[in-house]
């Protein structure tokens, strides 16, 4: 043990799709949106589409969410994003009350 005190580690997934997704119904691969100063999103991050599934952004505390990151992401680009399934509420980042409404409208069941 003591050959891991102080290593380095980088691309470590604290989230894998397992934690978040309980039942994956509908998923797609859309181009995700790294925003400006993120250097990952994790799985379970709540998006927002505003053109049909094309690409997807992370979801502003009033938009109307409609699907959940599904793995890690390290840079703009394709990524699976769950559209209609069940997911773990806690492993949920970017969350907010009014999400949930919306969340549920789109066949995104919360446990």
């Amino acid at each position: 043990m003591s050959n891991f005190i102080g290593a380095n580690v980088t691309n470590v997934t604290k989230k894998n799709q397992s934690d978040v997704v309980i039942k994956k119904v509908i998923s797609t691969v859309a181009n995700v949106t790294l925003p400006e100063g993120e250097e990952v999103l994790e799985p379970g991050q709540v998006l927002v589409t505003m053109n049909g599934g094309a690409t997807f952004d992370v979801a502003a505390v009033d938009a109307e969410a409609n699907g959940i990151l599904c793995e890690a992401l390290t840079a703009t680009g394709d990524a699976e994003v769950l559209l209609i399934g069940v997911v773990r509420e806690k492993y949920l980042t970017g969350l907010d009350v009014s999400h949930k409404e919306h969340l549920f409208a789109n066949k995104i069941i919360l446990k």
